[in-house]
């Protein structure tokens, strides 16, 4: 059964499910409205998590925060509010996606150097 599964895959070339927890370019239509996402280029690379009905959810490995309010809900003075870096999936609509591009032979895409794609989350590849 293994092989029968083998042979079927190669006969029908890559699914989307065959780049889940791999990092790829993406190539969306806009990216306004995703810059609280960290997205603000229409060609990045990032790492694909998972895909649904909706569309494809991606990695941000440093979404930047900034807490205007304290736990009891009190305004926090602006000189005092701190950056704060968390672990972010976000979810790109399948019409936004122009193109996924996916380097199956490259190695080291978290260090990938593109003068045209960049990353988001402070330069680091997602």
């Amino acid at each position: 059964m293994g092989l029968q599964l083998a042979y079927r895959r190669e006969e029908n070339g890559m699914t989307i499910d065959d780049i889940i927890n791999k990092t790829v370019m993406l190539m969306i239509f806009h990216h306004e409205g995703f810059e609280a996402a960290g997205i603000k280029e229409k060609k990045f690379y990032a790492k694909i998590v998972g895909r649904d009905s909706i569309g494809l959810w991606i990695e941000n490995p440093k979404l930047e925060t900034t807490r205007v309010r304290d736990e009891n809900g009190v305004i926090i003075p602006p000189d005092q509010r701190k950056h704060e870096e968390h672990l972010a999936h976000v979810l790109i609509p399948w019409g936004n996606l122009r193109s996924i591009v996916h380097f199956p032979k490259r190695k080291s895409l978290d260090r990938f150097e593109d003068e045209e794609a960049k990353a988001i989350g402070h330069g680091l590849y997602l």
